[in-house]
Parts: C-alpha cells; sequence; structure tokens
C-alpha cells in the first residue's frame, strides 16, 4: 500500500469514529471518498491530495496536503461550520499514529474557507490539511 493510502485510511477512519460528527452529517456512512449519485446532504468527502518528498538524509518522510470539504444544504451557514469544527478535532489525534506501514508525524490544518454555492443550493466548507508522514518501522 502507499503512504497516501495509509494517510487517506487514517483520515477516514478518524472522521467515522467522531461521534459528534456522526451526529451532524446522520451517521459514518456520510464521509465518502467519493460521493454517490443522488446522496442528499449533508455529508463529508476527501478531496484532492497531493504529495512531495519530505525525507532527510537519514530517513524517507511524505508531505501531504489533504483537502476536505464538507456540505450542508441548510439555510445558513452554522451546521457546515460545526462540521467543519468537527473534523478538525476528529484528526487532531491523528499525530503519532500508525496506519499500516505508515507513521503520521503531524497532521495540521493550513487553510479554510466556507461559502454558499448557488449552483448547489448548499453551504460548503473546505479545509486543507498538512500531513507529514513517514515509514512506521
Amino acid at each position: 500500500m502507499s503512504v497516501a493510502h495509509d494517510v487517506q485510511e487514517a483520515i477516514v477512519a478518524a472522521l467515522r469514529a467522531d461521534a459528534a460528527l456522526q451526529a451532524l452529517t446522520g451517521g459514518e456512512d456520510r464521509i465518502f471518498d467519493r460521493v454517490p449519485p443522488d446522496r442528499s446532504f449533508p455529508y463529508v468527502v476527501l478531496g484532492r491530495t497531493s504529495a512531495q518528498d519530505w525525507s532527510t538524509d537519514d530517513r524517507a518522510g511524505e508531505e501531504q496536503l489533504v483537502t476536505i470539504r464538507c456540505w450542508s444544504a441548510q439555510t445558513g451557514r452554522a451546521q457546515v461550520l460545526a462540521m467543519a469544527d468537527r473534523v478538525t478535532a476528529a484528526l487532531a489525534g491523528l499525530a503519532g499514529s500508525v496506519r499500516g506501514a505508515t507513521r503520521i508525524v503531524s497532521l495540521e490544518p493550513v487553510s479554510a474557507d466556507h461559502g454558499y454555492e448557488p449552483a448547489d443550493r448548499a453551504w460548503r466548507a473546505v479545509q486543507r490539511f498538512r500531513a507529514l508522514s513517514e515509514p512506521a518501522d
């Protein structure tokens, strides 16, 4: 398995394990890598990820920028902001964790924005996280 897969698997597991996020979205089956057709809001979806080398002279490493989007069709932004807060809280404990052959050194939020998307008739929050990882050995 790839480092990207291990990190994504850890993120999805952490989000699905968060009871408060489940309450906001309607269950752990509302966390997606790819949204099924005709799925109604609210939900959380993993978006684009980019990776680059983060190795040192004596240790392999990878940096990933991970995008997570929260979607809500409520009339205001309260639900989507609450979902975004829960995403950040759920991922806060991943630093130092091991998934597959990968140890997540750190996972920190780097940016966020939110707004109304008229074409979707929904509120959307976009968060980006920086994950640094190395082999678990």
